[in-house]
């Protein structure tokens, strides 16, 4: 399991986390306050991503230019579901091999990709460990 330092859950709000959100290079969660079903278990995380060199500048596109804007304006909209953030600082280098490592974990727990996350999953080859 990947394991690094999360910041505290940021209320996803522009005007919350501009001065908590570092510009430097990371992966982040987006999670909802309730939990939601997977193909197997529930979970809170609604997106796992990163962003090589600006955290703040990454996480800021979920409002209007990413191309989840719109799915997830629909689920802040909800009156009983709060939206957060947590993020990690990471290097250039590493940031894209974490994001990863944090997808393949979650779709091996939950069989399932989050839901704001396009459904790659394992490239091929990658998942050699699963035997039919």
């Amino acid at each position: 399991m990947t394991t690094f330092d999360w910041s505290i859950e940021i209320p996803f709000d522009e005007s919350n986390f501009r001065n908590q959100i570092p510009r430097e290079a990371g992966v982040y969660e987006l999670l909802q306050s309730e939990e939601y079903p997977r193909y197997k278990g529930c979970t809170r995380v609604l997106k796992i991503g990163m962003s090589k060199t600006d955290l703040l500048e990454e996480i800021q596109n979920h409002f209007t230019r990413h191309t989840v804007a719109n799915r997830l304006s629909r689920i802040r909209n909800c009156p009983k579901i709060k939206v957060s953030v947590k993020f990690a600082i990471a290097t250039t280098e590493n940031a894209t091999e974490i994001e990863g490592n944090l997808l393949r974990e979650f779709e091996d727990e939950y069989w399932d990709l989050p839901i704001l996350n396009s459904q790659r999953g394992y490239s091929r080859g990658q998942d050699k460990h699963y035997k039919g």
